[in-house]
């Protein structure tokens, strides 16, 4: 008998990305202690917030197995193979007590259902994690309402990353509106992608909408093209903060770091850019001209490849006289190839970043042996009629859609359900 455990498979890989989110600053190299063994004896020392409501330490040898188990079997490895039994987050962690003082900070008057409401709307929490009780019972102990509260404004400085590829930041700029291919007039958002150190604009494409799949595409082309990055520095709206983006942080082993709320210095670079753009670019250009995004990102692809082999003036004292972004990215980059920033070969690379991008989600497998996924019908195997399965897919295209059989560990391709070949496969004579 064929049995996909997806409930307990869902609950499982929540597991592995809270592992993950201890050994990622190894896996990325991005740690401050003098040595892994430091870094993990100081973390070990820190509570985690388990799926099922309790709090769990967990020794420093126990996190470096995790990195073990990581780099010889990848995300799979940090899941837990036995069946647990799915609970929910119910306490504040630092970034919601900082999202709350930061709301506080700006609005005195704001009231604490409205700070809960607000939170669930940019999806900094989920509904049901906590109540309205807890969000107030921690307003009204913290002293932030009479100014008592621990402050939590951290030092600034100027700062940047010791070499490209090192982090990446990524941001949405509201640009202006064109034609599409029916001639309706739409506002356009550009999502872009800068290489920290080599200031490189690694990605950017122009979208009629500010979503999370347009970002994971400029994201993958970014990292296909140009290496995978140590970190990621990203918004916390929806387009960036959410459940598939999480799900490829941990299989590309890139560590996302989200800038807090109202404070965008954490992406100066990016933003810094976009104020670029709108006056190099679209002060040029007028959007009534463009009739079609493809047109548009053409001159915008044209406009990047001159601006990356620009002279910048943050980089004219560069002490190894780079100082374009791109001089500065291949001065890093000249014996290295991309796919080993990934530990892949060049001929598996593609075909490995493609499937860390895709989409997964949990379905039922209907008695004609289809399944639905965002208004696309499927063809399975007919002996998974009946059992909730596990679909990976390219949300853009579809391409490459397949069934992930959890019990055999293997992928199964799927095809688009086509009404009219399937009429004429061949059945068995049924006589009466």
């Amino acid at each position: 008998m064929n049995i996909q455990n997806t409930d307990s498979y869902e609950y499982r890989k929540l597991i592995g990305q809270i592992k993950f989110s201890f050994i990622a600053p190894v896996v990325s190299r991005t740690f401050i202690d003098d040595s892994i063994s430091a870094y993990f004896k100081r973390v070990s020392e820190t509570e985690i917030d388990w799926p099922d409501g309790t709090k769990r330490r967990f020794s420093d040898q126990t996190m470096k197995w995790w990195l073990h188990v990581y780099r010889k079997y990848g995300f799979e490895g940090l899941m837990p193979k036995d069946r647990l039994d799915l609970g929910r987050v119910r306490k504040l962690d630092d970034d919601h007590k900082r999202y709350i003082a930061d709301l506080i900070g700006q609005y005195p008057k704001i009231t604490g259902v409205m700070i809960y409401e607000k939170m669930i709307e940019d999806g900094v929490l989920n509904a049901g994690d906590c109540s309205v009780d807890t969000i107030q019972r921690y307003i009204r102990n913290s002293g932030l309402r009479n100014g008592q509260g621990e402050t939590l404004v951290k030092e600034r400085r100027t700062w940047e990353f010791a070499h490209s590829c090192d982090g990446y930041e990524a941001d949405t700029c509201h640009t202006f509106y064109i034609y599409d291919e029916d001639s309706t007039y739409r506002k356009t958002y550009l999502i872009a992608i800068i290489d920290n150190h080599s200031r490189m604009i690694v990605g950017a494409e122009f979208f009629f909408n500010d979503n999370a799949v347009n970002f994971q595409k400029v994201w993958h082309d970014a990292v296909l093209r140009y290496g995978r990055s140590k970190v990621i520095i990203l918004d916390n709206g929806s387009s960036y903060k959410n459940k598939s983006t999480k799900e490829i942080e941990a299989k590309l082993g890139t560590k996302i770091i989200y800038n807090p709320p109202y404070q965008p210095v954490g992406k100066a670079l990016i933003e810094r850019f976009f104020h670029t753009m709108k006056m190099r670019f679209m002060d040029v250009h007028k959007g009534s001209d463009y009739h079609s995004l493809s047109q548009l990102n053409d001159d915008l692809n044209k406009w990047i490849n001159e601006y990356n082999r620009t002279i910048h003036s943050s980089l004219k004292d560069d002490e190894n006289d780079n100082h374009t972004p791109l001089e500065r990215y291949m001065y890093d980059m000249k014996d290295v190839e991309v796919s080993r920033l990934s530990n892949k070969s060049p001929i598996e690379y593609a075909s490995w970043l493609d499937d860390v991008f895709l989409h997964e989600t949990t379905r039922k497998v209907n008695g004609d042996s289809t399944v639905l996924i965002e208004n696309q019908l499927f063809d399975v195997p007919s002996v998974y009629i009946g059992i909730r399965v596990i679909i990976r897919y390219n949300p853009r295209t579809f391409e490459g859609t397949y069934l992930y059989d959890v019990s055999q560990k293997k992928k199964v391709p799927l095809k688009r359900t086509d009404r009219i070949e399937n009429g004429k496969t061949r059945r068995e004579e049924i006589i009466y």
